[in-house]
């Protein structure tokens, strides 16, 4: 499976584009996943959420709100430059990717 990091922009009024916030939106859906299945540590897929909040605009939100339920329900991520979604399956190598995009975020946001 092919993995590529979603950028978030982290710097307030920076709309992402409808794409790049529902591959992030597939991305988190794609890490609770993994913190189901107990191959990432629990809990941090919504403290990253909500530490991401204030950059993001309401139009992210929403379109953000739309990949994630689309990537629970299929089982699938939204790969934004490639424009299609690809299967997800949480196994020790693709959530130790998950973790990886999870670990860019939090030092980006200097948590």
């Amino acid at each position: 499976m092919v993995f590529l990091i979603v950028v978030v922009p982290i710097a307030p009024a920076q709309a992402m584009s409808r794409h790049v916030a529902v591959s992030a939106g597939s991305f988190f859906a794609a890490a609770a996943r993994c913190e189901e299945q107990n191959l990432i540590a629990p809990g941090q897929t919504g403290h990253l959420l909500e530490a991401l909040d204030p950059y993001l605009s309401k139009s992210d939100k929403a379109n953000m709100a739309a990949g994630d339920a689309r990537g629970k329900k299929i089982s699938k991520v939204f790969v934004e430059s490639e424009k299609k979604w690809v299967s997800f399956t949480p196994d020790a190598t693709s959530c130790y990717r998950v973790q990886g995009v999870l670990d860019d975020y939090r030092a980006q946001l200097g948590h």
